[in-house]
């Protein structure tokens, strides 16, 4: 058994983590610079169930020796913030103010912040911010305020990893999430080793800023969403501008397993890595059998970083559709076994420069404690599947050769490098090179193919009869064989 909260643990791709919001605790030359916060960021971590309210309280400390006077305390949306405060008595006035307060030398100030929600009230957002701002002069400091918005389940950290500083909390063992109330996971949510996860149809699971959901090794994830009724992982902000505004939460990590993990009718938006796959062990130097992930019509898209990032993983996807990644779409490294049938691996990405390819492979990683290059062999194969994008190369690998890099195109279209020598079938078979596949519209996601692809009727049947109950229907539910051929892709025309 391979506790979290006893190994040390290797991640790739592990951005340095910023827990909420830092403070603007920054040093000033003022006397606003002797002031510091008991804590930078409150929270009121009550799960409401019904209307009320919620009290918590912190300290403004005056560490100097000198008297600070502080023209105003106020919370930063003032009289429209649902939350409301008190400094020693002093109860903020119509505009949510507190005027004229001094601090002595070496003393403090308490300062009680209510909140008052409905949590039943839909329209209100998962999680609610604001800030108590003291302002003495041109300068200020913050201290920030986070609440519960709606009823729903919330999962926020109990902990701190040494080895990274990531804040987690442990999911209790073999849970299953339903559709009753929505999932919040603030910082990451970890299925622990020996441990399962189930997600039912219609669940909804949203990250907090860099939330993570983290199936670590010899845990277990099974999302078992249906074609319409799907399971949607994305961010806490609803609004309308954000509803497809990349960035806005961490990945969903799995590691090495005890069994297989399967993802099915899921919808994955919004992030930085939609889904990491890493095998810890092969990582550190010690290889053993990677283990199976399939992914069953699914869509991941809008990630700042990645669509998908597998380490010596074994993965087997139908129907699946990744698009709008700002670095690759999909990456298979180190070695494992892939296998794509009827997907369309696309990037349209144009929020900055993009200088990677929708689809990288190779069979190496470098390990950066010391640099030495681990090799593993990689066999891929990809079946009835569309690699394009605006890029001029949507396809790319690379190599140590002593390990074997092996991989294979069978009825596919790609945008590639026109000078790439594709005449080998061991390599390219069957395949259209650098044709438009004229989806729909790519510039709002709509990767339906037009009447006139180069895709439609291009894609060996058997393919589909091979793996019947997975492929006859495609991801948006059209029967592919209704005209004899399939589309190539994860969409039928």
């Amino acid at each position: 058994m391979y506790k979290i909260r006893t190994i040390y643990v290797v991640i790739s791709f592990v951005l340095s983590f910023q827990f909420f919001i830092t403070s603007c605790n920054q040093i000033s030359e003022g006397p606003i610079s002797q002031i510091s916060f008991s804590k930078d960021t409150v929270l009121f971590d009550t799960v409401f169930t019904q209307m009320g309210s919620h009290t918590e309280v912190f300290l403004i400390r005056n560490n100097g020796n000198k008297t600070v006077k502080i023209d105003k305390i106020y919370i930063g949306g003032l009289n429209a913030s649902p939350f409301r405060f008190n400094v020693n008595g002093y109860s903020g006035n119509a505009n949510n103010e507190v005027l004229d307060i001094e601090i002595e030398g070496n003393d403090s100030l308490y300062v009680f912040v209510e909140v008052t929600l409905d949590p039943v009230n839909q329209n209100n957002p998962l999680i609610i911010m604001d800030s108590v701002i003291i302002q003495s002069g041109n300068e200020s400091k913050r201290n920030i305020l986070v609440a519960f918005g709606q009823d729903a389940y919330y999962f926020y950290p109990t902990d701190t990893l040494s080895s990274s500083g990531i804040p987690y909390s442990i999911i209790p063992c073999d849970m299953v999430w339903t559709a009753e109330k929505p999932y919040v996971i603030v910082g990451w949510a970890v299925v622990d080793s020996d441990c399962k996860l189930t997600i039912e149809p219609g669940a909804r699971i949203h990250f907090f800023n860099n939330g993570a959901l983290w199936v670590y090794k010899d845990g277990t994830l099974h999302v078992l969403g249906e074609r319409d009724n799907p399971v949607v992982f994305e961010g806490t902000r609803l609004e309308y501008k954000y509803r497809e505004t990349p960035g806005q939460w961490n990945r969903i990590l799995i590691n090495e397993g005890s069994t297989d993990n399967i993802i099915r009718n899921a919808i994955i938006k919004n992030g930085f890595i939609g889904l990491q796959c890493d095998n810890l062990d092969a990582i550190t130097g010690t290889p053993g059998t990677p283990n199976q992930l399939t992914l069953e019509n699914v869509q991941i898209r809008n990630m700042s970083g990645l669509g998908i990032y597998s380490n010596n993983y074994n993965i087997r996807a139908f129907n699946l559709l990744v698009n709008n990644c700002g670095q690759y779409s999909t990456v298979f490294a180190f070695g494992g076994n892939i296998e794509l049938y009827h997907s369309t691996i696309v990037n349209y990405w144009s929020r900055s420069t993009r200088r990677f390819p929708a689809l990288f492979m190779n069979n190496f990683y470098v390990r950066p404690s010391d640099n030495v290059v681990l090799s593993l062999p990689l066999n891929a194969k990809f079946y009835n599947s569309i690699f394009y994008g605006n890029a001029e190369n949507e396809v790319g690998w690379d190599k140590v050769y002593s390990t074997a890099l092996n991989f294979t195109f069978n009825h596919c279209l790609l945008k590639i490098d026109p000078n790439t020598n594709t005449s080998d079938v061991n390599y390219f078979n069957q395949i259209i090179k650098n044709a438009d596949p004229r989806f729909e519209d790519s510039f709002n996601q709509d990767f339906r193919i037009k009447e006139n692809s180069a895709a439609i009727n291009q894609g060996n049947p058997n393919y589909v009869t091979q793996y019947i109950t997975k492929l006859l229907f495609d991801l948006k539910g059209s029967n592919r064989l209704w005209d004899g051929a399939p589309d190539l892709g994860a969409m039928e025309r």
